[in-house]
């Protein structure tokens, strides 16, 4: 018996990708999915087999929003450790670097196992310095020479609209971005919280494929109107193909916006965490995407479409083709386990003390169990 066969048996499989709904086992091996086979499973000589009874087994979850060390010196999180814990197999650094620092802080990539991409923040040294976001300051050559570089492992360009950090410069700062991005052939990743103006002229700037984070902000124009309908805006972005995610992190997100806009179905296309070491593992925030989990079933929406916004949907934008954010036979072996526990949870949308803070109160909690990384046992709850 290969050593490198592990055994995931007795749970329950939910695959958004393939349709998955059912008590199988996960048979691993050299890194693939093997089979998926109904019980009984009895283990065998020098397989890594864990009973997961009980437990719901998913594809590898994916955050496309999060803020990693080294790329981010200040802030970022020690990927492997926290996000391993919390079933999290591929990330998305969202902007921590420029182009100016990027190519030496990506030397940490051969000492990861998590499969990441970058965006690439139009301000030259990202979130490590004062962003500059004067667009006369807009380095197409600089940009061109990193992508040309990096290739896949980039995924586009990263402003932040917020008003204190465009200043005088409004949207042209976006729309400066958004034409860099068109001379490069890539997308644009805007955080649009207290943005300089109206979200309408905000959101008429992005082309199909870009995406707007913080969807559920509720600091300046939001998605919602006075009256706490979508707006007519958001809608026919959303129809010519503007991606919406929500990353929450501590104040990147408002109940007031997100429980109104999900009653009237307008979910999520990704949700993420915004994670830094200043939000990730703190409640009753955001904790990690294994809470996201929760707190979105308990705002409303259908466990699938939650876990939907954390695979298939990410996956696909991010451009991962060998089995990721998936569960199939012959495709790579990333997969998560949680222990779903009925019972109360407050969540907040706002840290500890905040004045403005919100709280909601949740039904369920999902325990990680299990993580599985190209094959690599990465994590384990020692109750199982």
């Amino acid at each position: 018996m290969a050593e490198s066969r592990i055994v995931l048996y007795g749970g329950h499989v939910i695959d958004p990708a393939n349709g998955t709904d059912d008590d199988l086992n996960v048979i691993i091996e050299d890194g693939r999915i093997k089979e998926l086979t109904k019980a009984p499973y009895s283990p065998v000589y020098n397989e890594n087999a864990v009973d997961v009874s009980g437990c719901i087994v998913t594809p590898g979850l994916i955050d496309h929003h999060c803020h990693m060390y080294p790329l981010s010196e200040n802030i970022g999180l020690p990927a492997d450790a926290i996000m391993f814990a919390n079933g999290v197999t591929s990330i998305v650094d969202a902007g921590s670097c420029g182009a100016k620092n990027y190519p030496d802080h990506r030397s940490f990539k051969p000492q990861t196992r998590m499969t990441y991409k970058a965006y690439i923040h139009i301000s030259a040294l990202g979130l490590n310095a004062a962003e500059d976001l004067d667009p006369a300051h807009m380095d197409y050559r600089l940009l061109k020479e990193l992508f040309d570089e990096c290739g896949d492992e980039l995924m586009g360009l990263k402003i932040r609209t917020s008003r204190g950090l465009v200043k005088e410069f409004g949207f042209e700062s976006l729309r400066a971005t958004v034409k860099m991005a068109d001379r490069l052939g890539v997308h644009v990743m805007v955080h649009p919280t207290d943005p300089p103006g109206e979200l309408e002229e905000l959101l008429s700037c992005l082309r199909p494929g870009d995406v707007l984070s913080h969807m559920y902000m509720n600091i300046g124009s939001a998605i919602v109107d006075e009256k706490g309908h979508v707006k007519d805006c958001v809608l026919k972005a959303r129809e010519r193909g503007v991606i919406f995610e929500a990353a929450d992190a501590r104040a990147h997100f408002g109940f007031s916006t997100a429980l109104p806009a999900i009653k009237e179905g307008f979910l999520p296309d990704f949700i993420a965490t915004d994670g830094t070491i200043k939000s990730m593992l703190m409640k009753p925030t955001t904790f990690s995407l294994a809470m996201q989990l929760a707190r979105y079933e308990s705002m409303g929406m259908d466990f699938k479409d939650v876990l939907t916004c954390m695979t298939v949907n990410p996956a696909r934008h991010m451009g991962l083709k060998d089995g990721e954010g998936t569960i199939t036979i012959g495709g790579t072996a990333d997969v998560a386990v949680f222990k779903r526990h009925e019972k109360e949870v407050v969540f907040a949308d706002r840290p500890i003390l905040d004045p403005d803070q919100k709280t909601f109160t949740g039904h369920v909690l999902y325990e990680p169990v299990v993580t599985v990384k190209s094959g690599l046992l990465v994590y384990r709850n020692i109750m199982y």
